[in-house]
């Protein structure tokens, strides 16, 4: 798969995320939708959040910063680092709608976040040795 085709089937999956998540957000009624309206309202915010910003990091990478070299490592890093930053505020907003965010759980959700990107790098910059 080349770079470009990559790119454009990302941004059709984000752009069908988005619109699965306007979907529940328009048609699903918090009070009844239970466990399961949760689960996907969380789950299509998950993969527009993803998405976006992967494709967000994929064009700093590439095209602002301009490292060509090696295209699919800046596209795994733009990943890793997307499902990071989504992971933290899906958890954070989950925390919220249930009253159980305190300020302090940021900083511990990033540390893990930055903990895990960590023994990537690493175990990245093992292989290329």
């Amino acid at each position: 798969m080349t770079f470009r085709m990559y790119l454009l089937f990302m941004a059709l999956a984000t752009v069908l995320s988005w619109i699965a998540w306007t979907g529940v957000l328009i048609s699903t009624n918090p009070y009844e939708a239970g466990v399961p309206g949760f689960l996907i309202f969380y789950l299509t915010l998950f993969m527009g959040l993803a998405g976006t910003l992967t494709l967000l990091g994929v064009v700093y990478r590439v095209k602002i910063l301009r490292r060509q070299e090696v295209k699919i490592r800046e596209v795994r890093r733009s990943f890793r680092h997307a499902i990071a930053l989504s992971i933290a505020a899906i958890i954070s907003l989950a925390l919220s709608a249930q009253g159980g965010f305190k300020w302090w759980y940021l900083p511990l959700i990033i540390l893990v976040l930055a903990t895990t990107e960590y023994f990537f790098l690493v175990k990245e910059e093992s292989r290329r040795v």
